[in-house]
């Protein structure tokens, strides 16, 4: 594979990336994996970035550890006056949190509720990040000081990191990859093709009248949106979250903020070696 080819490719932590400090904490009773506590300096433990990504639906936090690897390393290369502390963990029903594996998969694997579980666990997942943000400075007295916080995570998380940025006011500066704003055409367009809510027939058990209110009122809620650094990272060939269900807020509402917005060419659902680099100069533009 040339480097071009290679910048399209889904990112594997490579063997020859030194790995960041790991430090775990325990947030009622949210296991929250540390990265990069170690390598602050002095100054910087006073202020002291925390980067809160979140993994994809099926993954584990195994997934957002090597990316902070990654990006403690590439950032540990360059100067920035203030310290990089990466956080995450598994979000509900997955990696250690997991209770059954069927409720993690779509319809076409299985699971009949899959609507019901996909809007629930961005609700249950927001629910846990902002108890985190919450609560870490208690936990980390004597070790940093948490002075921001940016939100960012994958796919699942991804839509979870749109709605941190409707709902949190702690989180004005957020990363969502491969996630959508239109979760309600991205779901019922995955149920059968459908181009509006009008179009599904009364009593389709996969989707009840009482959960189509709930994933209105959710892309609804994302139109408030006003004033934040977003940078969207999406992949133009991606089948699972197409980037067209976007593309209708951005042109709507990006102009309200400060928005950047990829649609990497020949990437899919992934985070791409290219979107590392992006996402390095990202955040170092957030530590000076």
């Amino acid at each position: 594979m040339d480097a071009s080819e290679l910048l399209h490719a889904p990112f594997v932590l490579p063997d020859s990336t030194p790995r960041a400090s790991e430090k775990t904490i325990n947030i009622a009773g949210i296991l929250v994996y540390l990265y990069g506590v170690e390598e602050l300096t002095a100054a910087q433990r006073d202020r002291t970035t925390v980067l809160i990504t979140c993994h994809g639906r099926t993954r584990s936090h195994i997934d957002s550890a090597n990316l902070a690897h990654q990006l403690i390393y590439n950032l540990g290369q360059k100067d920035h006056k203030n310290g990089f502390v990466v956080a995450t963990m598994d979000n509900r029903n997955h990696g250690t949190r997991a209770i059954d594996t069927v409720s993690i998969q779509s319809w076409n694997n299985g699971n009949p509720t899959h609507a019901q579980d996909m809007l629930s666990m961005v609700d249950g997942i927001c629910q846990d990040v902002r108890t985190i943000i919450k609560y870490l400075e208690s936990y980390t007295v004597g070790l940093f000081t948490p002075t921001a916080f940016i939100m960012s995570g994958v796919s699942l998380s991804g839509h979870v990191t749109w709605n941190m940025l409707a709902q949190e006011p702690r989180i004005q500066v957020a990363i969502p990859i491969v996630g959508t704003t239109s979760l309600t055409n991205l779901l019922i367009d995955r149920l059968a093709g459908y181009k509006s809510v009008s179009e599904i027939p009364e009593g389709t058990p996969e989707w009840p009248k009482s959960l189509e209110k709930l994933y209105l009122e959710r892309d609804e809620m994302l139109t408030h949106i006003k004033g934040k650094r977003i940078l969207i990272l999406n992949g133009e060939k991606d089948t699972i979250v197409p980037d067209k269900f976007s593309k209708e807020w951005i042109e709507k509402y990006g102009p309200e903020n400060d928005l950047t917005y990829y649609h990497q060419e020949d990437t899919g659902h992934f985070v791409s070696y290219y979107y590392m680099n992006i996402l390095t100069e990202f955040l170092l533009s957030e530590l000076n």
